[in-house]
């Protein structure tokens, strides 16, 4: 009788999501939401195009090196809600995640794993440092990350139906996750592959569907980028080219895995091998799970990998490759945790499913020690995760979550003077900083970021300015703009004051100066 109760069918799913709320809430407790300088670009881009209807960041210029989208959905919440997104997001990331591991459970019970594993398996999501590190912060990659497991999940039903409507709400997706990050783009060639190797019941029915495909799922993106040229004269902001060369990606790669999934260790070569066998493996599990007429020529042990199965292999396969040859080529920070946590759940699912596979097909005595070799698997993916959630807890429990919430930032002696009120700075005057995203957040005031060294036009603009502060925090370390010795050695300024983690200068201008 109890079988028949579908609740009870998904009970671990209900008690993982749970869980995942509860630890990703009580993260938070200490110091609020995380926030970066990439939070702080959302946020006041949200905040601008609901009181001004500009797409702004906290510099004044238009948002073009970030996407539209979640800023977008920020605004949207901020004016239904009357609540500024630092409140609001401790609640809500925790049930965007609970929402997330309900979605995998779907997945798994779709994918038929032996009893055991799906539990472990979600566990394993629950308590995921790459996804917890995720949804702690004010990021869009909370988004995504969802996007992505609901691309999958309408994906699938598209592939068992063939109907356009379906079709239609995969290219939504995909058009949306766009718009919330540019790497979005990796499910529009994921979609685009699957529907290429897919069988129809004509090749003009495969034509007409790729089209629609196509189409509509590179629509809001086209979009965003016609906006950002007509801004800004560029199409994502203005770039760097990469200084990191391909072989040092691929050991970031490797580097960020062995964290995700073993106790981890620096050792170069090591780290370079497992990014390289990670790739290599994806790619020949990719090729092994595809359909086609050649589908026969493969051997029976990896035929009948789930539709889940096959398109988790590809995302993960396109949105590695993107992001390292990504980093090669254009500047931006280091491959680490928090650019490939969407990697971490098709990733997962792909490594895990040819475990419950040898096990379903083993004999009876081989079935038990293939159970037991894929539970081993996940308890020590478990204990690498418990041993660095609980490191990770302590650090926060005792400063604060990483970022502008630290503790360390809100007893800043530089950070409380710009706070003091009356302003201790002049009006009229431009505000430029090493860390402008810090005087934006915490004194609400519009600053520009330093110049970068790449451009001489901008550094140019910098120098001839008359009247400006700089703003500079010891902490604000970028080695991709203008240092403080180059700024003071090319431009006479007046110190204002002098603090034990940063210092205040200004442009002397008709005369004044303050002292």
């Amino acid at each position: 009788m109890l079988k028949k109760i579908p609740l009870l069918k998904y009970s671990d799913t209900l008690a993982t999501a749970i869980v995942g709320f509860i630890i990703t809430y009580l993260f938070t407790h200490h110091s609020g939401i995380g926030v970066s300088p990439d939070s702080i670009a959302y946020v006041s881009a949200a905040r601008n195009l609901l009181h001004q209807g500009k797409l702004m960041d906290y510099t004044g210029h238009p948002l073009v090196d970030f996407p539209a989208g979640y800023p977008l959905l920020l605004s949207g919440i901020l004016g239904l809600t009357h609540i500024d997104p630092f409140v609001f997001m401790p609640l809500l990331n925790p049930l965007m995640f609970a929402f997330l591991i309900a979605l995998c459970g779907y997945m798994a019970n779709r994918m038929g794993y032996p009893a055991g594993y799906k539990t472990l398996l979600l566990i394993c999501i629950a308590l995921s440092p790459a996804l917890i590190e995720v949804y702690i912060m004010l990021w869009s990659e909370t988004l995504f990350i969802v996007m992505t497991v609901l691309f999958m999940i309408t994906f699938r039903r598209y592939l068992y139906l063939h109907n356009i409507r379906v079709l239609l709400l995969v290219a939504l997706i995909c058009a949306i996750s766009c718009t919330v990050r540019y790497a979005g783009i990796t499910l529009i060639g994921t979609g685009g592959i699957l529907l290429l190797f897919e069988k129809h019941p004509s090749f003009k029915v495969k034509l007409k569907h790729l089209f629609l495909f196509g189409v509509v799922s590179i629509s809001l993106l086209v979009l965003n980028l016609i906006r950002n040229y007509h801004v800004s004269g560029t199409l994502t902001g203005m770039r760097q080219k990469g200084e990191t060369p391909l072989l040092r990606n691929i050991y970031f790669y490797g580097d960020t895995f062995n964290d995700w999934f073993f106790f981890g260790t620096p050792h170069y070569r090591i780290c370079l091998i497992l990014g390289l066998v990670l790739l290599t493996l994806l790619a020949l599990l990719f090729t092994r799970s595809i359909s086609g007429p050649w589908r026969q020529r493969i051997p029976a042990l990896f035929r009948g990998y789930p539709s889940f199965v096959r398109i988790a292999l590809t995302f993960a396969l396109l949105y590695s490759i993107f992001m390292v040859i990504s980093a090669t080529y254009s500047r931006y920070e280091q491959i680490n945790s928090r650019l490939l946590s969407p990697l971490y759940i098709p990733m997962l699912f792909s490594l895990a499913y040819p475990l419950s596979m040898f096990t379903r097909r083993a004999g009876d005595r081989a079935r038990r020690w293939w159970k037991l070799a894929g539970i081993g698997c996940f308890l020590l993916v478990l204990s690498s995760q418990l041993l660095a959630d609980y490191q990770w807890h302590s650090d926060i429990d005792d400063d604060g979550i990483g970022g502008y919430t630290e503790d360390m930032w809100k007893d800043s002696p530089l950070v409380q003077f710009l706070q003091t009120q009356p302003s201790p700075l002049l009006p009229h005057y431009i505000l430029y900083s090493n860390s402008p995203e810090a005087v934006y957040f915490f004194c609400n005031r519009h600053c520009q970021l330093l110049p970068q060294q790449a451009f001489p036009g901008p550094i140019r603009q910098f120098y001839a300015e008359g009247r400006l502060y700089l703003i500079w925090f010891n902490d604000g370390d970028n080695d991709a703009i203008l240092t403080q010795e180059q700024i003071l050695s090319h431009k006479h300024m007046v110190l204002v004051r002098h603090f034990t983690d940063g210092a205040v200068y200004m442009t002397q201008d008709d005369g004044n100066q303050k002292n």
